[in-house]
């Protein structure tokens, strides 16, 4: 079963723990939209779907053809993104009257590790930074990319529509950067009447941005620079199908979602402690035709 980071956060046993997970997920459509599925190992292999087998009309006595679901073994390594901060003691001790300063302080390094995320969620390539885990850029085939146009174009409905029927089994999100959003937002207001461009999702407690009833991720880290035929100042939207079957979904190691909050203890000749947050994390995509990208809008 999948792990919503909503329900990673009820399962956490220590409330430090407890507050971090609750610190990414606030606010943010990304962790409450996206499942992550627990590998018990640093390697999580999979098989990934990229053919669909197919059937046909026949006549009695005809002979049936067989066809087959064609599969790619995949592996995904789990990879860790990990910050520190120093608190002073005095700081902790004397300032924590109004606010608990190493609260403060793990809440800012959480919302830091949400950033980094989101940036390898796109722009992830292992083989220039084996550190890191593949993103969608990098997982999105040639086969299910569109172009705006030949050297870039404006954001329209109907490439949106042709975006999302890219993903063949339904998108449950929409991926794009907040200028690109703005521009949707011209188009809605141009037409008039109700733009309908928010609605609730469960477990999440505040309006999502949405288009045509389907959610929309807010990510900036979504280049502005992407080159398309003579111009260089474009950008890309992803259409997502989000689970564990068929579609595209998180990765953790560990429990509590694989996010790991450690006093490391007194630094040496120095009157502060030592506070490290750790991920244990990656991503899977389960099928090729389960992520779609149109590239070239210059709406940035």
């Amino acid at each position: 079963m999948p792990l919503l980071m909503t329900e990673a956060a009820k399962l956490a046993e220590d409330d430090r723990q407890r507050g971090i997970i609750e610190e990414l997920i606030d606010k943010d459509e990304l962790f409450a939209l996206v499942p992550f599925v627990r590998s018990k190992d640093d390697v999580y292999a999979y098989d990934r779907e990229k053919t669909l087998p197919g059937a046909g009309w026949i006549d009695p006595y005809d002979d049936i053809e067989e066809s087959t679901a064609t599969f790619e073994p995949v592996t995904a390594r789990i990879k860790i993104l990990a910050g520190q901060v120093d608190i002073a003691n005095f700081i902790s001790e004397v300032k924590s009257d109004l606010y608990d300063q190493v609260a403060v302080q793990l809440a800012a390094k959480a919302k830091g590790v949400g950033r980094d995320f989101r940036q390898a969620l796109v722009n992830g390539d292992s083989a220039v930074n084996p550190k890191q885990f593949d993103g969608l850029k990098k997982f999105v085939t040639a086969g299910q990319t569109l172009t705006a146009g030949a050297n870039g174009n404006a954001l329209s409905y109907s490439m949106l529509d042709e975006l999302k029927d890219a993903v063949k089994l339904g998108a449950d999100c929409l991926m794009m950067r907040q200028g690109t959003w703005r521009a949707l937002r011209q188009l809605n207001r141009l037409q008039g009447g109700n733009t309908a461009d928010m609605m609730m999702i469960e477990n999440f407690g505040v309006p999502v941005k949405a288009y045509d009833g389907t959610p929309v991720i807010i990510n900036d880290y979504i280049g502005a620079d992407e080159t398309q035929g003579d111009n260089d100042a474009t950008t890309s939207i992803y259409a997502l199908r989000l689970n564990e079957a068929d579609g595209f979904h998180g990765l953790y190691a560990g429990d509590a979602a694989g996010i790991r909050v450690e006093k490391v203890g007194l630094n040496f000749g120095k009157d502060s402690t030592r506070w490290r947050l750790k991920w244990y994390c990656a991503a899977a995509l389960k099928a090729t035709h389960a992520v779609a990208r149109l590239k070239g809008v210059t709406n940035i």
